[in-house]
């Protein structure tokens, strides 16, 4: 038994000593201890794990709790006639009033938790992708998550914290005006909702205030378990099967995988530098509000109608392992050797970066955040080796301040200048290069604007609406600077969405029956295509990209992509949306020779 686990039973052993001993009947006594130890595990469990905060806070919080949910218990099994309206008694000690105050305290205190609750559940859907569970296990054991901490506990604080303490003393003042109201004049209260029956009437201010209290924390729990029902619905519409089931011989990887060693990968000429671009939930379907992008694609190699979020590929450090190396993340949540933070990052696939590597392309990845967040440190140390330009490397250069902390790390906008002066760099070394950006400012909840862009764009009244159209404008401004540059016309850019939101397709207005598409096009490709409407996911942008710059692949594939430029059926078309997410969360015993390598 861990130490957690010892404090917190020792804790809750205290907390039914203290509620048998504060109540003042048999009935009573044999009530605290039947409740109390249910009553304290539903509040104070997960402190036992630790989870959500470590050391010895969790020790101190169990035996907190203790005190505070026997308290609560003891105010709300009291009877009429125990603390509020015993009328009988005569009995107003100093004793008894400050006893009546601090279970006062402690049933305020409770409610406080309710209306925190209650915002905390509308800003959980709306920042976590809870209905991707792929995605938030991830993140959850995917190691330290620098940068996130950051912008979720400010957004905490700013969403659910600051509006449910403003909420609270709304609740709270106006519990306290009807019970002065009441106690000045005497009145009593009655009232019938369905089989029901109830009545305010008390002495003392403290009683009246105790009774209305009761009434508006009885309803305050039923709209907090009806609002609760919201979530499993969501969590649990996850293939949570998927996680735990033992690998399997996969149909899919067993007869469509191809690996670099099964094919001859050769260049007619010289191949071309290439820079992927990875705009943060960039999507086709927001053209109305993306002129600039619509524009480029226009202009483009442009596959259309976009790219779809298959299984495993729907979060941005999903996305890019999908679309650089042509397979799907899928971390296995049942196995012994995955105790958090996997060694090394899936060692045994072959990605774009390795291939790189071995054609001696210079290589630099450039984000915000912290390439802590997600593993995508390891993720480019292990393929391709990779110079991994975060959020710490920038501020090591004395780039952005120790402190510096803006959003979900580093803005767009100077990503996008950091970007030029490495290219600029790369460009005078002896060598083809490699540079991969992602962007930021898009992500949800909200996106992120900067004041450049609120006096560009200050007639647009959604934030999320003004960070799209920021995000299009610095794109192109980064295109014409590109356009001018001695290395263009010998460099493929690469512009993808990283993937698909439904919440953030909806806060623009999209309706939640549309088909929802990553944008995708390809400037100075050295392939040419007819347009035509393809079915395709992020597995098929390792092979495109590979021919767009200039290799020859004898397959027209690479991992479970097909080149976007063959005629080769995507593993879309060829199994359909439903079979293929199947497919793609099993277990198999390919996959997990990504993950460890060979047994």
């Amino acid at each position: 038994m861990c130490n957690y686990t010892v404090h917190f039973v020792l804790s809750l052993f205290l907390a039914t000593i203290l509620s048998f001993f504060f109540c003042n009947s048999k009935k009573k006594k044999v009530l605290a201890i039947l409740i109390t130890p249910v009553f304290f595990f539903i509040l104070f469990y997960n402190y036992d794990y630790g989870l959500f905060i470590g050391g010895i806070a969790p020790i101190i919080i169990s035996y907190l709790g203790a005190i505070y949910s026997s308290f609560l218990l003891n105010f709300f099994i009291s009877q009429k006639k125990s603390y509020y309206t015993d009328e009988s008694s005569n009995d107003y000690s100093i004793a008894r009033k400050i006893r009546r105050c601090v279970l006062l305290f402690f049933a305020f205190l409770f409610q406080a938790t309710l209306v925190l609750y209650i915002q905390c559940i509308p800003w959980a859907i709306d920042t976590f992708p809870l209905s991707n569970i792929e995605a938030v296990l991830f993140t959850i054991f995917a190691g330290a998550n620098e940068g996130a901490e950051e912008f979720v506990l400010s957004s905490f604080g700013n969403k659910v914290c600051v509006p449910a303490i403003k909420i609270f003393f709304v609740v709270f003042a106006s519990q306290l005006v009807v019970a002065i109201i009441l106690k000045n004049r005497k009145l009593a209260l009655r009232f019938v909702f369905w089989k029901i029956k109830g009545r305010i009437l008390g002495r003392s201010l403290i009683e009246y205030l105790g009774q209305i209290h009761k009434i508006i924390t009885l309803f305050m729990v039923v709209y907090c378990a009806i609002l609760s029902l919201i979530l499993p619905g969501i969590v649990m519409s996850a293939p949570f099967k998927a996680l735990f089931q033992q690998p399997v011989d996969s149909e899919i990887y067993r007869n469509h995988y191809i690996d670099s060693g099964s094919q001859q990968i050769r260049t007619i000429e010289k191949t071309k530098n290439l820079i992927v671009i990875l705009l943060e939930s960039m999507e086709t379907n927001f053209s109305e509000y993306t002129p600039e992008i619509a524009n480029l694609e226009h202009q483009s190699i442009n596959f259309v109608p976009g790219g779809v979020s298959v299984a495993g590929t729907s979060w941005t450090i999903a996305a890019i392992t999908a679309k650089l190396c042509g397979i799907p993340l899928n971390m296995p949540m049942g196995v012994d050797e995955y105790l958090g933070k996997l060694p090394t990052y899936l060692p045994s696939a072959y990605c774009l970066m390795d291939l790189l590597e071995n054609k001696k392309y210079n290589q630099v990845f450039i984000q915000g955040s912290s390439g802590n967040f997600t593993q995508i440190r390891d993720f480019v140390k292990t393929h391709g080796h990779i110079d991994l330009h975060d959020l710490e490397f920038y501020k090591d250069k004395g780039r952005v301040p120790k402190d510096y902390i803006v959003f979900w790390g580093i803005e767009d906008r100077k990503l996008y200048q950091y970007a030029r002066e490495e290219i600029d760099s790369l460009y005078k070394l002896d060598a083809p290069f490699a540079l991969f950006l992602t962007t930021m400012d898009t992500h949800q909840p909200d996106g992120y604007v900067d004041e450049k862009c609120n006096q560009e764009f200050g007639n647009v009244e959604k934030k999320y609406l003004k960070a799209l159209r920021c995000a299009s404008k610095q794109l192109n401004d980064f295109i014409l600077w590109a356009k001018k540059q001695p290395w263009f016309e010998n460099t493929v850019i690469s512009v993808m969405g990283d993937h698909t939101q439904p919440r953030l397709s909806m806060k623009v207005g999209i309706p939640k029956s549309d088909s929802l598409y990553w944008t995708n096009f390809i400037i100075n490709s050295g392939i040419q295509k007819p347009m035509k409407t393809r079915q395709y996911s992020s597995l098929d942008m390792f092979p495109t990209l590979l021919e767009a710059m200039g290799f020859v692949l004898e397959h027209r594939g690479m991992g479970l992509g097909r080149s976007l430029f063959s005629d080769s059926l995507t593993m879309l078309e060829l199994y359909g949306r439903n079979a293929l997410d199947s497919l793609l969360r099993e277990r198999s015993i390919q996959y997990d020779k990504f993950l460890f390598g060979e047994k």
